[in-house]
């Protein structure tokens, strides 16, 4: 046993003095090597419990009886500890610690620093933490006073502190932030400087639990047991326990190997959960949520064999059915080696669907956002229908990969836009009127196609446009789409405000105007991330006063004969008011500022580089003449229902098989 393991194991014994965290972390009265193993989450603590752990220093400063948490420790043979569990409060010490040694630098000597120099946090972050602690300092001294409400961009942090942009995660802004609010602490006197020491000693005596092995495959045990009764985990981690424990469970001989393949896998997917966020492209994608697009398509990579293999689990499945779905599929495995049908045990399924789940989230946050950099029509096809998009390159990316770790495949352009037509002509047309969801369409059968026959994706996509899904009923698809489309032309020009169809709505103006347009895609996708508005540039609460008084009755007439002429003029301005040329996509705070002003002038400066936004500025002077508001709308109209007949429905010759 390795020296500071004796000293842990003395100081456990004795039961006249409790544990507290300078026993178990400090024993021979320096600090032990800690290192956060890449298999945990990165830090992931926020302003509110950077809060609470300041109100216990205040709260604890004289006091004794401050209870700081239970860990667990795997004992490394270099005499290191790595964290089981217990590294969001080990790193957040050291944050505190790292900013009271910028303001006490008198009292650097002082056992507690050592802490920050013997902990390495996980191997994506460690690199900038270590950056972060260099420059710290000069770092705090030009800062502008922090405000939780309005932190500082990810530009102003990066270059501050001389970190690789390439490389900045979500878990290093944290950290970060965490700094900027212990300093704020200081400056504000919530905390008082002299007594940084008084605050440090708050942990360093504060009582603790912990657990200290020298076996992974106990430490695996202890964590799943903690873990996965009662304390809330994100879904990944309990997801991680449960492989980890079924492997150390059932995996013979070698379980601690494979629970090590296991963490292995899983640091590298913590190492890319920070850019899964912040890299879709509508709405933040959740690992919960990619997690139950992969059960349904990829799974341990085996699902290709049945249509119906495509449908579970189901598309709204909460966190406890995805947990449900994982034991069920482990012990089905299991079960079916002992009777020796199986192509693979619990054990095999458990190592190939965490692999497999890596290569998901690096096809969804790396593979997908440089691919649509070359072709922008990844993206959009994301945005039109995120969860069947996903689940279609979860599968292609896969199928055309140049070898089997990179899921790197592409599909052709010509193979995209097809793609993209099929999810917009599949389910808004007469045909379709009637028939419940299951009935509308069918991808699982399609996804199963792709997967049966991998060399001709176009040519089962092409199948589909032509004819969609259903056979009799919607032949010749894209025929129906276009009369449909005819049919409802007036209703589109006059009053798509309220079409009944208004996602693709949404999807037409935001294609509208990025199609020939690159130089705004980036702001108006951020648009369709958020909480998309649509705004009326003639606002429906248009005022009198902007109506040309030739227009208007003479106040001459009584009120009795002004009525009639008035009624006349807004039922006039009703006809075309909420028509699709009227209408363009904001974020919903931009649209409540721009309220209910006169439409020339409005100003739509984050976007008046291009597209209907800067045609906007240049008819400016027209939208002075309510005269011209019918032309204009009607103008502009007309141009974008050409644009999606001709862009997003499939009129040749080819489309109709």
């Amino acid at each position: 046993m390795k020296p500071s393991e004796t000293a842990t194991e003395e100081a456990r014994a004795r039961n006249d003095e409790p544990s507290t965290f300078e026993s178990i972390f400090f024993p021979n009265g320096e600090a032990l090597p800690i290192r956060v193993p890449d298999y945990q989450r990165a830090f992931a603590w926020k302003m509110e419990q950077i809060d609470l752990f300041i109100g216990d220093l205040k709260k604890y400063e004289a006091k004794t009886d401050y209870y700081f948490g239970h860990f667990i420790v795997q004992a490394k043979s270099e005499g290191s500890w790595e964290v089981v569990d217990g590294q969001q409060r080990l790193t957040t010490f050291v944050l505190f610690l790292m900013v009271c040694r910028v303001l006490a630098p008198a009292e650097s000597h002082a056992s507690a620093f050592g802490m920050t120099e013997k902990f390495s946090t996980v191997s994506y972050d460690v690199e900038a933490l270590k950056t972060i602690a260099g420059n710290l300092k000069g770092y705090l001294d030009v800062s502008d006073p922090f405000d939780a409400k309005k932190p500082p961009a990810d530009d102003k942090i990066v270059n501050g502190l001389d970190l690789s942009r390439d490389r900045f995660t979500r878990s290093q802004r944290r950290m970060v932030l965490a700094l900027l609010r212990f300093h704020q602490a200081f400056q504000m006197r919530e905390l008082e400087q002299e007594k940084i020491m008084s605050y440090i000693g708050v942990v360093m005596k504060s009582l603790c639990s912990h657990h200290l092995t020298r076996r992974k495959s106990v430490a695996v045990s202890i964590f799943e047991m903690h873990n996965t009764r009662g304390i809330p985990l994100s879904i990944l981690e309990i997801i991680k326990a449960k492989l980890m424990k079924f492997v150390y469970d059932h995996g013979g001989a070698e379980h601690e190997s494979k629970v090590e393949q296991i963490q292995k896998e899983f640091g590298e997917i913590y190492g890319m959960e920070e850019q899964l966020a912040t890299r879709s492209f509508r709405g933040k994608m959740t690992m919960e949520h990619l997690l139950n697009l992969h059960f349904r398509v990829v799974d341990d990579g085996n699902k290709s064999t049945a249509a119906e293999e495509f449908k579970s689990p189901p598309n709204n499945a909460k966190a406890e059915d995805l947990v449900t779905y994982l034991e069920t599929m482990l012990h089905f495995t299991d079960r079916k080696k002992t009777t020796g049908k199986d192509r693979e045990s619990g054990v095999e399924y458990a190592l190939n669907l965490a692999k497999e789940f890596k290569k998901t989230v690096r096809i969804v946050s790396n593979t997908l956002p440089e691919w649509d950099d070359e072709d922008p029509l990844v993206g959009d096809v994301l945005i039109l229908e995120p969860d069947l998009s996903c689940q279609f390159f979860l599968i292609t990316c896969r199928l055309l990969e140049s070898c089997r770790e990179k899921a790197d495949g592409r599909v052709s352009s010509e193979v995209l836009a097809q793609w993209e037509k099929l999810l917009f002509s599949r389910d808004f047309h007469g045909a379709y009127h009637g028939l419940n969801h299951e009935k509308r369409d069918n991808f699982p059968a399609l996804f199963q196609q792709c997967r049966a026959d991998r060399e001709n994706i176009a040519r089962v996509i092409q199948r589909y446009l032509a004819d969609g899904f259903r056979s009799g009923a919607t032949d010749g698809l894209q025929s129906l789409v276009l009369k449909h489309l005819m049919e409802q032309r007036p209703t589109i020009l006059n009053n798509a405000f309220w079409w009944w169809w208004m996602p693709k709505l949404k999807y037409v103006l935001y294609k509208y105007e990025v199609t020939e347009n690159a130089a705004i895609r980036a702001a108006i996708r951020d648009v369709m991330k958020g909480t998309i508005s649509v705004e009326h540039i003639l606002p429906q609460n248009w005022k009198w006063e902007w109506v040309e008084d030739e227009d208007l009755p003479p106040k001459t007439l009584s009120e009795s004969e002004r009525g009639p002429v008035r009624e006349a003029v807004q039922k006039e301005v009703g006809s075309y008011i909420n028509g699709i040329g009227n209408l363009l996509l904001l974020t919903r705070g931009e649209n409540s500022s721009l309220g209910n002003i006169h439409p020339a002038e409005k100003m739509y400066d984050r976007y008046s580089t291009a597209g209907s936004y800067a045609e906007h500025a240049q008819n400016r002077k027209k939208w002075r003449s309510s005269k011209e508001w019918r032309a204009l709308i009607h103008e502009r109209g007309e141009n974008i229902f050409n644009f999606m007949l001709s862009t997003l429905v499939d009129a040749s010759e080819s489309s109709r098989g």
